[in-house]
């Protein structure tokens, strides 16, 4: 019996291809036209991230959108979610309350269930400008 995701890795980056290009249909007919004046008071959370997190967003959201949020457990269809009180990386900047899908008021864009500002998950895309590295 064949691994289906390796026998069929033509499809999957089809698929994740696709999905890409839909984001990014999406983003250009979102924007103003050129000749209008910009409104910069208001940071997208696109504006703080590196081409590798924009693509991880957009991939996310499109997961989401195909098939609902993760949950908080450690399975398959998990965020691999941890409280506030067992992440091990608050000192460094790595909390939901930095994760560009953390919405405030206990709610994530992608992971159900009330979620805590200094709790942490496996999908967390945070802006390089808010992890702190540890010198040593």
């Amino acid at each position: 019996m064949s691994n289906y995701w390796l026998s069929d890795i033509y499809i999957q980056k089809t698929f994740i291809k696709k999905i890409n290009e839909a984001a990014y249909k999406n983003r250009k007919s979102d924007e103003e036209p050129e000749d209008e004046a910009e409104d910069d008071s208001e940071e997208g959370p696109d504006d703080r991230l590196n081409d590798r997190q924009k693509m991880m967003y957009e991939t996310y959201e499109s997961i989401v959108e195909m098939h609902g949020m993760f949950n908080q457990t450690a399975k398959a269809d998990g965020a691999h979610y941890a409280p506030a009180d067992k992440n091990p990386f608050i000192e460094e900047g790595m909390i939901c309350g930095n994760c560009v899908f953390f919405v405030g008021g206990g709610k994530c864009e992608i992971v159900s269930g009330k979620i805590e500002p200094n709790a942490i998950c496996k999908l967390w895309i945070i802006p390089q400008e808010l992890i702190k590295i540890k010198k040593k």
